[in-house]
């Protein structure tokens, strides 16, 4: 499974490396295993993608293809499913 992660790559490239640390960490995750995630191409784990989606970066079908209807998203007004 491939997933096209350009969207949160531009988000992160828009940051300052402060704000992209702090982004991380709201996501609790680092930045450095966040682009490892892109460069790979596959999911991120539920909480990650959950912080994800809900800061409207990108859509739970987006962030987990296969299984996004087998969890409970936070309600974001930037995504509809």
């Amino acid at each position: 499974m491939s997933i096209d992660f350009s969207p949160l790559s531009t988000y992160l490239n828009s940051l300052s490396y402060a704000e992209q640390m702090a982004f991380a960490q709201e996501c609790n995750t680092t930045v450095g295993y966040m682009r490892k995630r892109i460069s790979l191409k596959r999911p991120f784990g539920f909480k990650i993608a959950n912080e994800i989606a809900a800061r409207g970066i990108m859509t739970p079908q987006d962030l987990r293809p296969n299984d996004y209807l087998d969890y409970v998203w936070k309600i974001n007004q930037s995504y509809s499913e």
